[in-house]
C-alpha cells in the first residue's frame, strides 16, 4: 500500500502470510490507509490548483500566453495571441477560457485571465482526487435513444 501526501510517501506491505490470509491483510491495509488519510488529508482543490509548476513562465499559476495554432506559422502581425486561464474541475477535466490580446490588449487580457481563474477557484470545493482523470464517465445513451424505432 502506497500513499503520497505533500511530497511524502507512506508505504507499507501487507503480506497474506504475516496477516493470516487475504481478507486479514486487506483489512489491515485499509486500516493503515485510513490512519494515513486521517493524519494527512488530501490536498483541497484550491491547494492543488495553486501548486507552482516548474514550467510556469507567466508568474501566475494557471495563466499562460497562447498563440492560436492555426496562426503559429504566419508572420507575427497575423498571429492571434491570447491569455488563457485554466483550472481543474471536480471530475478531473480542466476548464479553459481565453482572452484575446488584440481585443483587450496585453495587460487587459492578462488581467481578465487572472480574474476568471480567481473567480473559478473561489467556487472550487472538496478534496483533489488524482484518480478522477483516469475514471472515465460512462457514455451510455438513454434507453429511448438506444433502441431504433419501428416504423
Amino acid at each position: 500500500m502506497t500513499i503520497q501526501r505533500r511530497g511524502v510517501i507512506y508505504r507499507k506491505h501487507f503480506s497474506d502470510g504475516v496477516f493470516g490470509g487475504k481478507q486479514r491483510s486487506f483489512a489491515a491495509a485499509k486500516e493503515y490507509r485510513d490512519e494515513v488519510i486521517a493524519a494527512h488529508p488530501p490536498l483541497s482543490m484550491q491547494e492543488y490548483s495553486n501548486i507552482v509548476k516548474k514550467n510556469n513562465r507567466s508568474g501566475v499559476v494557471g495563466v499562460c500566453r497562447y498563440c492560436a495554432s492555426e496562426t503559429r506559422d504566419l508572420p507575427e502581425e497575423k498571429q492571434r495571441w491570447f491569455w488563457v486561464a485554466s483550472w481543474p474541475l471536480p471530475d478531473g477535466r480542466r476548464k479553459r477560457v481565453k482572452f484575446s490580446v488584440k481585443k483587450y490588449g496585453e495587460d487587459g487580457a492578462f488581467q481578465m485571465a487572472m480574474d476568471a481563474r480567481a473567480s473559478a477557484l473561489g467556487k472550487l470545493v472538496g478534496a483533489f482526487d488524482p484518480g478522477a482523470v483516469r475514471r472515465k464517465a460512462s457514455r451510455r445513451r438513454p434507453a429511448a435513444a438506444a433502441a431504433p424505432s419501428a416504423g
